[in-house]
């Protein structure tokens, strides 16, 4: 019968890098969606600050304006908010409430990030096998709203 001697660590060597991987890359994955679940909250409050505005007190004509004021303002202060990390890759212009041309009373919150200039989370770098995890380039949310 051979000698067995140093199989559990030949073993231990094999398999620790894939088991490290497997880890890092739940990880990785669980800061991106819990990074597209706090875009997505901001943008469904965005969306949903049309409701709290006063429809008796403006004139049909200033409604969507306000409302799309309203709206860009809330997104501005709930994407403050976050964190930096979540923020480097978003640039928020003013804009990224609009309302539907008519008949559609629609307002459109969305929100970009580039994941690729500015990652969430760094990838880590295999020579020939590439990048680690696989990551989207963009991540972004949207929120609809009728009014």
């Amino acid at each position: 019968m051979r000698s067995e001697k140093g199989t559990v660590a030949l073993e231990f060597l094999l398999l620790f890098p894939l088991v490290i991987a497997m880890l890092y890359g739940a990880t990785t994955y669980g800061i991106l969606f819990f990074g597209k679940y706090e875009m997505q909250s901001v943008v469904d409050q965005a969306a949903s600050s049309a409701l709290r505005v006063d429809r008796a007190r403006y004139s049909a004509d200033d409604l969507s304006g306000q409302i799309v004021a309203t709206a860009n303002t809330t997104l501005e202060q709930g994407w403050a908010s976050k964190s930096q990390r979540l923020r480097a890759g978003a640039e928020i212009t003013g804009d990224e409430c609009k309302v539907g041309d008519p008949p559609d009373n629609f307002l459109t919150c969305t929100l970009s990030r580039d994941n690729k200039a500015e990652p969430m989370v760094p990838q880590l770098t295999f020579g020939f096998l590439g990048k680690f995890p696989p990551m989207p380039e963009t991540m972004s949310a949207e929120a609809t709203m009728a009014f």
